[in-house]
């Protein structure tokens, strides 16, 4: 778990930033494993799930961030493939432990390939966790219609789009999904 210091050093962060009025920029990754299935986090207390992702610090780039963030709220170890979204955010009179202000942030998707658990611990209880968020694999049609924000069922979309339609084959890990897993797809075309 981490330290109080940790948490210290984390919401003061945000909060220069915010103050600032600086834009935050965080980073999710849609992670695959070799079945298909896309790695997420749900939390019992809120009964939904989430991408894992977080803040990029400072003179991080945003693939060292997906890295390392995805390790400290999982404990997997991934492979950034590639950004397949953007999504940005503000909010007017954002209140920020008593301070209320404007606030940006920009969140970027990166398409990424599980390669395993390095930790499987820090997933059960780590960073953020009280013992309430679990790591989960679902199947894409089960993602999509999981309570999940919409943004970030619009992002797995893309990401899954991307992969099996378009350009699948710059890809430089090999991600063996059953393509029948992705009943939405079909021959080149979304869904209507």
């Amino acid at each position: 778990m981490a330290s109080k210091e940790y948490y210290e050093d984390k919401s003061k962060l945000y909060y220069e930033n915010f103050i600032n009025h600086r834009c935050t920029k965080k980073v999710r990754g849609i992670i695959l494993n070799d079945e298909g299935q896309i790695l997420l986090l749900h939390s019992k207390k809120h009964n939904g799930y989430s991408i894992p992702g977080g803040t990029v610090e400072s003179g991080e780039n945003i693939k060292d961030t997906v890295i390392r963030e995805v390790m400290e709220e999982t404990g997997a170890s991934i492979v950034p493939i590639k950004v397949v979204g953007k999504y940005y955010h503000t909010s007017k009179n954002f209140n920020y432990d008593g301070v209320t202000f404007d606030s940006e942030r920009v969140e970027y998707f990166y398409f990424c390939k599980f390669k395993g658990f390095v930790n499987h611990n820090l997933g059960l209880k780590g960073e953020f966790d009280d013992g309430d968020i679990r790591i989960e694999f679902l199947d894409f049609e089960e993602a999509v219609t999981s309570r999940l924000l919409k943004r970030d069922k619009s992002m797995i979309e893309r990401a899954i789009n991307e992969f099996l339609l378009y350009k699948a084959d710059e890809f430089n890990e090999p991600i063996n999904i059953p393509l029948k897993k992705y009943k939405r797809f079909s021959k080149g075309k979304q869904k209507k």
